[in-house]
């Protein structure tokens, strides 16, 4: 069951949206408005959620809550909707007065870390209550949470409705049937009501409704910058018109212990992992392997596509061994395309970390310059493995480099970036991060069909 929540801005508001919207289940925040009383009638039925949140669970109002059974036992005998009370702020005389079946209990938990101990009673307590649901809405920090989760919800003795907040809420809800729970909640794109809500665009582009604990799942790890992903796109559009039971989701997180741990305990089929900044040396380090971009669970396989791309830009830019390259960046990708250009000799490595971009010339052979020391240089090629040039830095004038031949940018976002803006001006070959990326894809598309397909997909 998937809810639209709709926050009661004013009568023509909701009726409009109650429009737009028909196929889903609904959920009104009369919370929003100082006079829920005058909520439309019209647009309430059996598939209607009314929720005047008190202000200690996320409320915008105070509201007594004699005021509150009161309208929402009105409204349930006009129309069989489905209402919600705080399972920690009424008593057992206040669930009389509202049927069985038309009930949610609610918990809402808004600290950082969810307390287990508490949440556990809180289940103990909804199964000794009359109620048709209990709802769950805690924030969701890291990704064991979800083991934990899925382990406690099943526990519950009634369907449960849940709401992942906070820095993890939208993989939270995505994966909902993941954790043994029966509905949760998505918002509209300029009004949300809760954190970590997915809007009604991203629910249909998940194919929220027809996930399954059937749907094999993978995606991309990495930091923030993955929920921006060529991939994310690419490869759902990629399933969809395969016909395949398969989501590519974004990973972001800063701890890559806590998501390893979560890949390697959660009941759920993961068909794969695309790896990317900064966590591609860290994870090759589990299986005692360099830098990987690639990981299929169910085998254990790890490779770099990264090395296919590098060596497939060698190719359509006619790069000859006797050319000068500048390599900037002295990370995984760094390391990867010092493995594609292995026999090339005129190699230079600079980078910002001058440490390791020291250490990863002295291992290869090669030369290493100071970012500082680059003004007024001239190479046949330059390749950017750095993430400068996300956010507009012209990497030719914040290095003062003169204009190379050839360019190979694995940086990449909606718009061209400035340094492949100069290249289309004055007519330089060059690889962008897009192009990049598709080369590189094409060997993970075909290592993640071939896995989902043996999964049963």
């Amino acid at each position: 069951m998937i809810i639209l929540s709709i926050p009661y801005l004013n009568n023509n508001y909701v009726i409009q949206k109650a429009k737009e919207y028909p196929n889903y289940w609904k959920e009104f925040r009369l919370d929003y408005s100082t006079d829920f009383q005058a909520f439309p009638l019209e647009v309430i039925d059996e598939k209607t959620i009314l929720t005047i949140r008190s202000e200690k669970e996320g409320g915008k109002y105070r509201i007594d809550i004699n005021d509150k059974i009161k309208f929402y036992k009105d409204r349930i005998s006009n129309t069989n909707c489905l209402c919600d009370l705080e399972i920690n702020e009424i008593t057992d005389q206040d669930i009389l007065h509202i049927p069985k079946n038309n009930l949610i209990l609610s918990y809402h938990d808004f600290a950082e870390e969810i307390d287990f101990t508490k949440l556990k009673e809180i289940v103990r307590k909804s199964n000794s209550l009359p109620s048709g649901f209990l709802k769950i809405a805690v924030n969701i920090s890291k990704y064991s949470d979800l083991i934990r989760l899925s382990k406690l919800i099943p526990e519950s003795n009634k369907p449960v409705i849940f709401a992942g907040m906070g820095k993890l809420g939208k993989i939270s809800r995505i994966l909902f049937r993941y954790l043994d729970a029966d509905a949760t909640f998505i918002g509209l794109p300029n009004n949300p009501t809760a954190k970590g809500q997915l809007t009604t665009e991203e629910a249909e582009f998940f194919k929220l409704n027809s996930i399954s604990q059937k749907t094999q799942i993978g995606g991309i790890i990495g930091g923030n910058q993955v929920e921006y992903s060529l991939g994310i796109k690419y490869y759902n559009d990629l399933f969809t018109k395969e016909k395949l039971d398969a989501l590519y989701l974004p990973f972001v997180t800063d701890d890559v212990d806590d998501m390893w741990n979560w890949i390697n305990k959660a009941n759920i089929n993961f068909y794969g992992f695309s790896i990317t900044m900064p966590f591609k040396k860290i994870i090759g380090a589990k299986k005692q392997l360099s830098a990987v971009n690639l990981f299929l669970p169910k085998t254990s396989e790890m490779l770099n596509t990264d090395l296919t791309a590098f060596q497939k830009s060698i190719e359509i830019l006619k790069i000859k061994k006797a050319e000068s390259i500048l390599i900037i960046g002295s990370g995984a990708t760094a390391e990867i395309a010092l493995r594609a250009f292995q026999t090339f000799d005129n190699i230079t490595i600079s980078s910002r970390n001058e440490f390791s971009g020291n250490k990863l010339a002295k291992e290869n052979n090669k030369e290493f310059t100071q970012l500082k020391l680059l003004k007024n240089c001239r190479y046949d090629l330059i390749i950017n493995c750095t993430p400068l040039g996300t956010k507009n830095e012209d990497i030719i004038e914040l290095l003062k480099l003169k204009l190379p031949k050839k360019v190979i940018e694995l940086p990449y976002k909606q718009k061209n970036t400035l340094l492949i803006n100069r290249c289309i001006e004055n007519e330089i070959d060059y690889i962008d991060g897009k192009r990049f990326w598709i080369l590189q894809a094409k060997v993970q598309q075909q290592k993640f069909i071939i896995t989902i397909h043996a999964l049963g997909g």
